[in-house]
């Protein structure tokens, strides 16, 4: 028991030097340290890389540590890896079956308009963050037709990811009173409850009284605290 509180002791030392390393700017020690195989040096100077911008030599030192398999290495170095476009490194993080890097390639495609890329790893690869950031783009994008065809297209379980994902993209103006028509008409309750908020505040009552008859419950809810 001793032996291992000394190891535990001594592990926690080695955290706290490179800790204090890391706030005194003492990098030179610190990659030393790094050199020497001590992890604990090794994250705290990447992680003051980062903090400095200097993200291209945070992953050179980070890389190591992912490629040993330490969980919080590799959401570091996919996150770094995606601010600074290395979409090739990301893809073939992927596809040795990175837990983080999936995410982040995703969403970084959705930036750079990929959406083909999206598609193909939404549909070969079950990935259902590639699903979620093209659903999202669609309806940031205003291709409601595209959108629609995806939702109907998925499974239960896909399609409430479709359009959860869709729901959280830009709502603003005329483009995202549509995307809330469009994925309240694939019964999305969220949406339909949004879409009656806004038709009330943005005076499309006649709309509003429109759902209510047909039996919707949120423009019912709403009609009903109108005046007249």
């Amino acid at each position: 028991m001793n032996h291992l509180l000394g190891e535990a002791t001594e592990d926690e030392e080695r955290w706290w030097q490179a800790y204090l390393l890391a706030e005194n700017d003492q990098a030179d020690e610190l990659r030393e340290r790094a050199a020497a195989e001590d992890e604990h040096a090794r994250r705290q100077l990447a992680s003051w890389l980062s903090d400095r911008l200097r993200t291209e030599e945070a992953i050179e030192v980070i890389r190591p540590l992912a490629d040993a398999g330490d969980d919080v290495a590799e959401l570091w170095l996919a996150r770094w890896l995606a601010d600074g476009d290395h979409l090739d490194e990301l893809r073939q993080r992927v596809s040795r079956g990175s837990y983080h890097a999936p995410r982040e390639l995703a969403w970084r495609l959705a930036d750079h308009d990929m959406l083909d890329e999206l598609r193909e790893r939404a549909s070969a690869s079950d990935d259902h963050h590639a699903l979620q950031a093209l659903a999202r783009a669609l309806a940031e994008r205003g291709r409601h037709d595209e959108l629609r065809d995806l939702a109907v297209a998925a499974d239960p379980d896909r399609r409430l990811l479709i359009l959860d994902a869709a729901a959280g993209a830009n709502m603003a103006g005329l483009r995202g009173l549509r995307v809330l028509r469009v994925l309240a008409g694939l019964g999305s309750k969220t949406s339909r409850a949004g879409l009656a908020r806004r038709l009330v505040r943005e005076g499309h009552l006649d709309e509003l009284r429109e759902r209510a008859e047909s039996g919707d419950v949120y423009a019912q809810a709403w009609l009903s605290e109108q005046p007249g």
